[in-house]
């Protein structure tokens, strides 16, 4: 007589549970194989990460943050048109290269269903489309950018309050903390980190992502600063943070506003910035040499994020509303109704 071979589900079950995590621990320890990312790299612009990152165009398409639905990611073209949402959840410090999107994930609201992560906070990576979500790493962040194939971030937890780390793309365990001191991630040109110094002065620093050093560029007084080819932008705290350009190479330098900033942005030809100091706060736009400017909108202004089409911005006191107008055409603001019509009717209703 023939024994059946077939073996009872109780013992089939665990050992299918073991060999899979076996393998998840594996994977998360190697990292997962990625597609390559270009070493020229960069993941968003400095002014729009300055800004939280809430928008980033890539490869003909914008991915940005939604205030009209919980800050949840969304994709779109430049103009506003075929607007799509991917995640569930709320995200900041869009990044994208390669085939990927990174970004970091601030849950609020909670969520469930397909595309929502099951987290509270952290750095994640998925694909273009907002599939194969994958956590970095859990901990805070107050900054990152994409260089390379590298996540670059200003790692924030309970033991050492703020420190510079570095993440692999693939999500490998081998972060590595580089610095105790704050650098902010925003500005990247040809592979050097460009920041102002926070603990012992205000001097233009870069960092070499290829060797991990650090290095002391000009001895200006600097905040939020830009390198743009030859050329620095900066916020000049010795001058009541006017907006000026220092050429690195000639030394020539020049004062592009005669107004207190809080905050500008710079697309190709174009400066976006935020007055303050004045009877009447507004935020203004000009070119890049520092000629002709115009008001956008009166008011105090923040999160202001540029691309080819647009140029988003939310009022410092409301963030339930974001405006918008042409980055280079004749200044038209509305409230982004594209969006606006894009989001589930209970959270218009909320908004």
């Amino acid at each position: 007589m023939k024994k059946n071979m077939k073996k009872p589900l109780y013992i089939i079950i665990p050992a299918v549970l073991i060999v899979l995590l076996i393998l998840a621990v594996y994977l998360e320890k190697r990292g997962v194989h990625l597609s390559p990312i270009p070493k020229d790299t960069i993941g968003n612009t400095a002014g729009n990460l300055r800004g939280e990152g809430k928008f980033c165009e890539y490869d003909g398409k914008v991915y940005f943050s939604n205030p009209y639905d919980n800050d949840t990611l969304y994709v779109m073209n430049p103009d506003g048109s075929k607007m799509k949402k991917l995640l569930n959840s709320s995200v900041s410090y869009i990044n994208a290269g390669g085939n990927y999107l990174f970004y970091y994930l601030e849950s609020r609201n909670g969520g469930s269903g397909l595309g929502y992560i099951r987290a509270t906070t952290g750095i994640y990576r998925s694909t273009l489309k907002g599939k194969e979500s994958s956590c970095l790493d859990s901990d805070m962040a107050t900054m990152m950018v994409l260089v390379g194939d590298t996540i670059y971030c200003q790692h924030y937890d309970n033991t050492d309050f703020s420190t510079f780390h570095k993440i692999p793309a693939a999500g490998s365990k081998e972060e590595i903390e580089l610095s105790k001191d704050i650098v902010e991630t925003a500005c990247v040109q040809n592979g050097m980190i460009y920041y102002s110094g926070v603990t012992d002065d205000h001097y233009l620093h870069a960092w070499d992502t290829q060797s991990d050093t650090t290095d002391i560029i000009w001895e200006g007084n600097t905040s939020y600063p830009t390198v743009i080819g030859n050329y620095l932008y900066y916020m000049d705290v010795d001058n009541d943070y006017h907006l000026c350009r220092y050429d690195l190479s000639g030394g020539e330098l020049v004062e592009l506003t005669n107004e207190r900033l809080d905050f500008y942005n710079i697309y190709d030809s174009v400066i976006f910035y935020q007055t303050n100091g004045t009877d009447t706060p507004a935020l203004m736009r000009m070119s890049i040499n520092g000629s002709n400017p115009e008001v956008v909108m009166e008011g105090v202004y923040h999160r202001i994020n540029t691309t080819s089409a647009y140029t988003y911005f939310q009022p410092f006191d409301d963030d339930s509303i974001i405006y918008r107008t042409s980055t280079f055409g004749p200044v038209a603001v509305d409230n982004f109704p594209e969006a606006k019509e894009a989001a589930p009717e209970d959270q218009e209703k909320e908004n």
